[in-house]
């Protein structure tokens, strides 16, 4: 049965009142730009792509009455949830912004902090945004932000490349390479801040492991069909979707038993710049 492939989001008020991605996703972020960032009063924060509010309600609780906080997003849906969650906590230094990073709704020089938890892997134009950052942030105003590299899931990527070349679909491999890359490097990332005026100041790396039984189940789990399905089945003839993943799916079953589990590599990385003062 090969139902996950008929997944299709249908975005509504009644799916964001159950989504939520923190546990599964979104926390190892948001908890290693927690742990680096540096907690100042009186600031003026923007968090691009806030979505249904982390790690944004919880930077603006922990920063506290003296700073106010601005979250970005045009996920109309997740912005309702978000401000659904401002009122129920009673927080009161936070507002929700229906918009675009890069078209920044806010004056030159005017934002202390801008933040973005993973928001820089579905900027349509990476350049832009940083522009845009540079242009709002006051001098010596700061971009942090954290993301996934390239290497992110090594070990799924490995045999679904293992299972193309069985089947002898050596013509896929470059579109598969390419959806690899868009993650990106640490030197690509501080290369975006370099070429936007920002001086990179500091940058960590760590690491984190999701493990699933086997490849049936990360298949069908609910966030894997959310986040990543679509982008893959982009990639392979639709005539031949069905047989693609059969096999991809035997081959990930085959490790999995091999292995104890499906044991699959998260590198990530939190990188902090500072606009320059001219």
């Amino acid at each position: 049965m090969m139902e996950y492939l008929d997944y299709f989001f249908d975005d509504t008020s009644e799916f964001v009142n159950t989504y939520d991605e923190i546990p599964l996703w979104s926390a190892p972020f948001g908890l290693l730009f927690l742990k680096n960032i540096e907690l100042r009063p009186n600031l003026m924060v923007l968090d691009l792509g806030s979505g249904t509010g982390f790690p944004l309600l919880e930077l603006a609780e922990r920063l506290g009455k003296t700073s106010k906080c601005f979250g970005l997003d045009p996920w109309i849906n997740g912005n309702e949830r978000a401000k659904q969650k401002i009122k129920n906590y009673g927080i009161n230094n936070v507002e929700i912004i229906h918009g675009s990073a890069d078209k920044i709704p806010f004056e030159n020089g005017s934002i202390d902090l801008i933040v973005s938890n993973l928001g820089i892997n579905n900027f349509d134009n990476p350049k832009s945004v940083f522009s845009e950052c540079k242009r709002v942030l006051k001098p010596s105003g700061k971009l942090a932000l954290t993301t996934n590299l390239d290497g992110h899931w090594a070990e799924f990527y490995n045999i679904f490349e293992q299972t193309l070349r069985q089947m002898g679909r050596n013509d896929l491999m470059e579109k598969l390479s390419e959806h690899q890359r868009h993650r990106g490097t640490v030197e690509i990332i501080s290369k975006l801040f370099k070429e936007s005026g920002l001086i990179v100041t500091r940058c960590y790396e760590e690491q984190f492991e999701m493990r699933f039984l086997d490849g049936s189940s990360f298949l069908r789990h609910h966030f894997v069909k959310l986040g990543w399905l679509s982008s893959w089945k982009n990639l392979l003839p639709p005539d031949e979707l069905k047989t693609i993943f059969v096999k991809l799916e035997n081959n990930l079953n085959d490790y999995s038993v091999k292995s104890n589990g499906l044991y699959l590599t998260v590198p990530m990385a939190y990188v902090e710049g500072e606009k320059a003062i001219l």
